[in-house]
């Protein structure tokens, strides 16, 4: 048992690592700027979404550099997307507008969250 919570001990302590100073960000690799970032964007949310068939898209924001998350996860760098973005739910209703955020990196979507704020409560999109 005590060689077991050492265990775990040792693993969740060596998954943490800190936040980026001003100067890790600065200094980061974001990778190359996403020239066709809105079709990155809607390819993804057709496959993300429930029915790809019911997706408004009514505003996309330019592409800034951006980390997304915490101590635990570790750090993705990349650029944010947010997507205003309305689309049917489970039940077929539309779910209303919300912004939702996507993290592109290298052309692929390396995180999405949904209505654009962390389980921090940070929010990415405004």
């Amino acid at each position: 048992m005590k060689t077991t919570i050492a265990i775990l001990t040792i693993l969740l302590l060596s998954a943490c690592v800190t936040l980026p100073s001003p100067t890790q960000e600065k200094e980061a690799d974001y990778g190359p700027f996403p020239e066709n970032y809105q079709d990155i964007a809607r390819d993804y949310l057709m496959l993300e979404l429930r029915d790809p068939s019911s997706i408004e898209i009514k505003n996309m924001s330019q592409p800034i550099k951006q980390w997304i998350g915490d101590k635990l996860t570790g750090i993705k760098y990349g650029y944010l997307v947010c997507v205003e973005v309305n689309s049917k739910n489970l039940l077929g209703n539309l779910t209303g507008l919300r912004n939702d955020a996507l993290l592109i990196r290298d052309d692929v979507v390396i995180d999405y969250v949904k209505d654009g704020a962390l389980i921090s409560g940070m929010k990415l999109c405004d």
